[in-house]
C-alpha cells in the first residue's frame, strides 16, 4: 500500500501572476494588487490633511496585510485567507480617510472602520484556513456583523460620529458627518452608543477567549501558530475595553490618546501575529516532515507507520485503517482485523489515502490538523510512500521466494532425473551388457576353433571395458553411495578416487534434503577436478565439512595460487555457482599467489 514517487512529490504552484506562468490567475492577482496599492496611495494623499503619525500608522496597517496576502498568494498557499487579508487592507485604507479634514472623506473613513471591524473579527476567527469551522466561530462572526449592521451603520444617518475616536486625529474638533440625513437623531444615538460599545467589548472579548481556548486545546503544531494571534486578540480586547470605558467616563484625554494609538496599531499587530503564526506553523511542519522521514524504516510495518506519524504530528489519537481489496472490499486495522468504515467523530477528522484512483487507507486524526492542509497533504504523501514501499517490498520478497523455490525445485527435479538415469543405466544397459558378457563366454566355450574362440574372448574384454565405463558414467551422474549412505561416505569415496592425496575433515553428518547433499557433493567434486587440472604445484588437497545453522564445506589445495580477479571462471564453476544460488547458498573462490586456492560454500539448512 502506498505512495508511489509521482504521488509523493510535493506540488508547489508558483503563482506570481505577473510572471505569466499561470495566466488564469494573473487578472485576479493584478486586480488585487492595483486596487489595494491604489487605496494605499489614499493614505499618503490624506497625510497632507491629517496627522502625519496616523497616516504612517495607516500606511503600515495597509502595507503589512497587503504584503503578507500577496506573499501567500504568490506561493499558492491559503488563497482564501490571503484574499481576506487583502480585503481587510482595502477597508483599512478607506478607514484612513477619517484623517481627512474634508467632511465627505472623513465620513467615508469612519463608516469604513465600522465595516472593517466585522471583517477583522472574521479574519481572526478564520485563521489560518480563511474559513470558519465551528458553530461558535460562526455565531461570533454573525453577531459582530449584526452588531455593525444594526447598531453602528444606521447611526451614520442620524448623528455625528462619536468623539474622540482612535481612528481620527481630530480629537473632539472633527469634520461634520456628511452622511447624516435626519435631524434630532442624537438622542437615539445616545441610547444606542453605550449598548453597542458594551456589546462590542463583550463580543471581541469572546473572540479573544475563543482564540486562547483554541491555542490551548489545539495540538502543538497549530497551537504554536494560534498563540501569537490569541495574544494580540487579548491585547486588543483589553485596549478596546479600557478605551471605550475611558471615553464614556470622560477620562483624561491623554490616556485616551495613548489607548487610541494602541487600538490603532492593533491591525498591523494582528497582521504581524498572523505572520508569526504562519511562520511557526511552517517550522512545525518542517520539523514534523523531518521527523517522519527520519523515522521511515524499510520494514516498519503498519504499526510502525502509525507510531511514526503519531509522534511526528504529536497526535496520540491518530490511527490508520486500511482498505482490503476484495468482493466486497472492507476496512481493516493494522492487525488485519475488520473494522467499521472510518467516520469523522467529535474532535476528529478523516483523511483518505489514495494512489492513482485506488483507495489505500484512511488516517483518522485530530480535527485541528485539518486546519493545516499542506501538512496533512505531506503526511498523507508520506503514508502513501511508506505503505507502497511496504507493499512493493512484500511483493519483491514474495517474488524472490517464488524464484528461489522454483530454482530449488528445478535442482531437485534435475537430481531426481540424475538418479533415474543412474538407475536406468544400472538396471538396464549395465545388466544387458553383463548378460551379453555371459553369453559371449558361453559362445566361446562352444566354438571348436581356438582362433574363433579367441576372437570371442576379445569381444568379452571389450564388453568388460564398456561395463566399467557405464558404471563410471552412472556414478558420475548420481553416485548410489550418496543416496544410500549420505554425504560423508560419498565424499570419502570421491577422495579415494581423487588424483591427488586428499585429507578429509568431516564429522558424522545427519541426512539433509536431496538437493542439499547433491549440491555439496558435486561442488566438492568439481573443486577436486579443478585442482587436479589447474592447481600448478599442488601436492595435497583438503576437504572440510561442518554443520550448524547451515552446511559449510571447503576444498583447499596447496598449489601456487593465482590472482582471483585475473582469472575467469569456467563453465563448470559457473554452473556450480548457479546451482548453489538456486537453493539460497553462497560460494566463494579465494586465491593468492603462493597461498593456494580455497573454494568455500555455505548452504542454509534452517
Amino acid at each position: 500500500m502506498a505512495l508511489p514517487a509521482d504521488t509523493m512529490a510535493a506540488r508547489r504552484t508558483a503563482v506570481w501572476a505577473w510572471a505569466g506562468s499561470h495566466g488564469g490567475r494573473r487578472p485576479a492577482l493584478v486586480d488585487y494588487s492595483l486596487a489595494v496599492f491604489a487605496l494605499a496611495l489614499v493614505v499618503l494623499a490624506v497625510a497632507r490633511h491629517g496627522h502625519a503619525g496616523a497616516a504612517v500608522t495607516y500606511s503600515v496597517g495597509v502595507a503589512l496585510p497587503v504584503g503578507l496576502g500577496l506573499f501567500r498568494l504568490a506561493h499558492g498557499r491559503d488563497q482564501r485567507f490571503a484574499r481576506l487579508l487583502l480585503a481587510t487592507a482595502a477597508l483599512w485604507a478607506l478607514a484612513s480617510l477619517s484623517q481627512s479634514n474634508d467632511d465627505a472623506l472623513y465620513s467615508i473613513g469612519r463608516v469604513a472602520v465600522w465595516i472593517a471591524e466585522p471583517v477583522l473579527v472574521y479574519l481572526v476567527l478564520a485563521f489560518p484556513l480563511g474559513r470558519l469551522t465551528t458553530s461558535a466561530e460562526r455565531r461570533l462572526a454573525a453577531a459582530t456583523a449584526l452588531l455593525a449592521a444594526l447598531l453602528y451603520l444606521p447611526t451614520a444617518l442620524l448623528a455625528p460620529f462619536p468623539e474622540p475616536s482612535p481612528f481620527a486625529a481630530c480629537g473632539t474638533d472633527c469634520p461634520a458627518n456628511a452622511l447624516a440625513v435626519v435631524d434630532g437623531g442624537a438622542a437615539v444615538v445616545d441610547v444606542m452608543q453605550p449598548v453597542r460599545e458594551l456589546l462590542t467589548v463583550a463580543l471581541f472579548g469572546a473572540v479573544a477567549g475563543l482564540m486562547v481556548r483554541r491555542a490551548r486545546k489545539s495540538p502543538p503544531r497549530l497551537g504554536s501558530a494560534l498563540a501569537p494571534v490569541a495574544a494580540i486578540a487579548v491585547f486588543r480586547a483589553l485596549v478596546m475595553a479600557v478605551y471605550l470605558g475611558t471615553r464614556a467616563g470622560g477620562g483624561s484625554s491623554q490616556i485616551a490618546d495613548v489607548l487610541g494609538w494602541g487600538f490603532l496599531l492593533s491591525l498591523p499587530a494582528v497582521t504581524l501575529a498572523f505572520a508569526a503564526g504562519l511562520f511557526n506553523q511552517r517550522l512545525f511542519a518542517g520539523d514534523a516532515l523531518e521527523a517522519l522521514i527520519g523515522r521511515m524504516t524499510p520494514h516498519g510495518g503498519a504499526a510502525g507507520l502509525r507510531e511514526s506519524m503519531a509522534r511526528a504530528l504529536r497526535d496520540p489519537s491518530l490511527r490508520i485503517v486500511y482498505w482490503a481489496e476484495g468482493t466486497p472490499g472492507r476496512w481493516v486495522d493494522e492487525s488485519g482485523w475488520p473494522v467499521a468504515a472510518p467516520e469523522a467523530e467529535d474532535g476528529q477528522a478523516v483523511t483518505e489515502v489514495a494512489s492513482e484512483g485506488r483507495r489505500v487507507a484512511a488516517i483518522v486524526h485530530d480535527a485541528e490538523l485539518a486546519r493545516d492542509p499542506p501538512l496533512i497533504q505531506a503526511a498523507t504523501s508520506y503514508a502513501l510512500i511508506a505503505l507502497e514501499n511496504e507493499r512493493l517490498g512484500r511483493e519483491l520478497h514474495a517474488s524472490i521466494n517464488d524464484v528461489r523455490d522454483s530454482r530449488a525445485r528445478i535442482v531437485t527435479t534435475a537430481d531426481g532425473e540424475r538418479r533415474k538415469i543412474e538407475r536406468d543405466l544400472h538396471d538396464g544397459a549395465q545388466q544387458r551388457l553383463v548378460a551379453l558378457r555371459i553369453k559371449l563366454g558361453l559362445l566361446a566355450e562352444r566354438l571348436d576353433s581356438v582362433e574363433e574362440g579367441g576372437r570371442v574372448h576379445d569381444l568379452e574384454d571389450e564388453v568388460d571395458a564398456t561395463i566399467d565405463e557405464v558404471r563410471s558414467f552412472a556414478r558420475g551422474i548420481y553416485p548410489p553411495l550418496l543416496a544410500e549412505r549420505g554425504l560423508g561416505e560419498a565424499l570419502r569415496a570421491a577422495a579415494r578416487g581423487a588424483p591427488l592425496p586428499t585429507t578429509l575433515d568431516i564429522p558424522k553428518l545427519r541426512r539433509y534434503p536431496l538437493e542439499v547433499e547433491s549440491t555439496v557433493y558435486f561442488a566438492c567434486l568439481e573443486a577436486l577436478q579443478n585442482a587436479a587440472k589447474h592447481a600448478r604445484g599442488a601436492t595435497n588437497l583438503w576437504i572440510t565439512v561442518s554443520q550448524g545453522s547451515g552446511l559449510r564445506f571447503q576444498v583447499r589445495d596447496n598449489g601456487v595460487g593465482f590472482f582471483s580477479a585475473d582469472v575467469q571462471e569456467g563453465s563448470g564453476m559457473t554452473n556450480l555457482r548457479d546451482r548453489i544460488d538456486a537453493i539460497g547458498g553462497t560460494l566463494v573462490v579465494a586465491s593468492e599467489p603462493g597461498h593456494g586456492t580455497t573454494v568455500t560454500g555455505m548452504i542454509p539448512t534452517e
